[in-house]
């Protein structure tokens, strides 16, 4: 009997999925202006269908955090797809790899310790990949979204499919330092994401308890995230993510499909 979730290997030889030109173009553009940038603070606006000030684009803020927002339209997924790939995927490296080829190297994963609503709340991933910055050895906490910010899990919104959000860090300097939100609302055709990254706005040691908020202190202030975060690292993560979601838009459904 084959393995579940081998048998992979011609994903791996087919031809990235293009963008969608109008959001590369939007990027390619060069920075949005800062204004029109969502605040963490009012997440919350991720939630509602209603056009934002900017769908597509990058910017680095007055403080220090670079901004990436980066729009998909991903026809014929579900929620369902979405909840059990976020949790598939990280099993297998050979299942990250697929999903972008040219640019995920490989990934680790360490299991919730405890059983949330969702698979992947409370799972760590250890994806290696090139972002447009060099090679990286990222950390990605995932968590309920009401951790990041959100007041509200949105778990019986019938405008959210879902989504999934957590904490990006870095495993060789052993912080972590960003927050990142996916949500995908729920369309009759399928799902439209909102990919929101603030890099750098969540800056702390990986460390549990007093000594992380301690560090949080220390190390939440713009010199660090400059040291921290190459220049270049807004731009290069929102072409990342238009490549990556537009490839797993159309890979998705037979995965689920075979796999699910």
């Amino acid at each position: 009997m084959p393995v579940k979730g081998r048998g992979l290997e011609e994903y791996l030889r087919r031809l990235l999925a293009p963008a969608d030109p109008i959001v590369l173009e939007a990027i390619e553009r060069g920075p949005i202006d800062p204004g029109a940038a969502l605040p963490l603070a009012e997440i919350d606006r991720l939630l509602d269908p209603a056009p934002l000030g900017a769908q597509t684009g990058w910017c680095n803020l007055a403080n220090g955090v670079g901004y990436v927002a980066v729009q998909t339209e991903m026809p014929g997924i579900t929620a369902e797809m979405v909840d059990w790939w976020f949790d598939w995927h990280a099993r297998d490296p050979l299942r990250y790899r697929i999903w972008h080829p040219t640019a995920h190297v490989g990934n680790s994963f360490e299991a919730p310790r405890h059983r949330g609503s969702k698979p992947h709340w409370g799972a760590v991933h250890h994806p290696v990949q090139d972002v447009g910055t060099g090679v990286v050895r990222s950390r990605i906490a995932y968590t309920r979204p009401r951790a990041v910010g959100f007041s509200t899990d949105a778990l019986h919104d019938p405008a959210v499919g879902t989504i999934v959000c957590g904490f990006l860090g870095d495993d060789r300097r052993g912080i972590r330092h960003s927050v990142m939100a996916h949500v995908f609302l729920a369309e009759p055709s399928g799902l439209i994401l909102r990919t929101h990254y603030w890099l750098g706005a969540a800056m702390r040691p990986n460390l549990r308890g007093h000594l992380g908020r301690l560090g949080g202190r220390a190390l939440n202030r713009r010199a660090v995230r400059k040291l921290v975060l190459p220049p270049d690292a807004a731009p290069g993560l929102a072409r990342h993510s238009a490549e990556e979601f537009a490839n797993l838009a159309l890979l998705l459904p037979g995965l689920y499909a075979r796999f699910g």
